[in-house]
């Protein structure tokens, strides 16, 4: 599974070259930051940093996407079948390879097991390694940042109220 996740981020990036549109840049962005973060989780057997990147990624896309939306023209948005079917049939041709030249794919009874034995496994739990965030002494760290980007969030509130203009000019 994590050779077909990787397999589909080559080809987002491979797709995000040739978007000419920047909201559909955007969402190839975003789409890429999803499979991102999944496979961090997967990998880190957490999926708490990987949430917090895409929380990350998410907030940078926001802004982005207000950039975009104030000072690009109002493009239509049109969809290249082509170019769909093309990137449709390269994201799942690695993936399809790799299930029939790997035999624990094919096999059932192979999964079946592994997904049993792996049940009564006992896996170190990751509560320590978030409790550290907030225990003794970073909860003092922790805490300064949180009351830091609330203040920021709201001096950023106050000065957009204050002007109350749009953000780009109508002539």
């Amino acid at each position: 599974m994590l050779f077909f996740t990787l397999s589909i981020i080559t080809v987002m990036s491979f797709l995000f070259v040739l978007m000419m549109n920047p909201l559909s840049m955007g969402l190839v962005l975003l789409f890429q930051t999803i499979m991102i973060a999944t496979t961090t989780g997967c990998v880190a057997n957490s999926f708490w940093f990987g949430y917090i990147l895409f929380l990350i990624f998410l907030g940078g896309m926001l802004v982005l996407f207000i950039y975009v939306a104030a000072i690009a023209a109002n493009e239509q948005f049109s969809f290249n079948f082509k170019l769909f079917m093309m990137v449709l049939i390269f994201s799942t041709l690695p993936f399809m390879i790799f299930m029939f030249l790997d035999p624990l794919m094919i096999s059932s009874k192979v999964m079946m097991f592994l997904s049993s034995f792996s049940a009564h496994l006992n896996f170190p739990s990751n509560s320590s390694q978030v409790s550290l965030l907030y225990n003794n002494p970073s909860y003092s760290f922790t805490i300064f940042i949180i009351s830091y980007l609330l203040l920021a969030l709201l001096v950023i509130v106050k000065i957009m109220n204050m002007s109350s203009n749009p953000l780009r000019l109508s002539y």
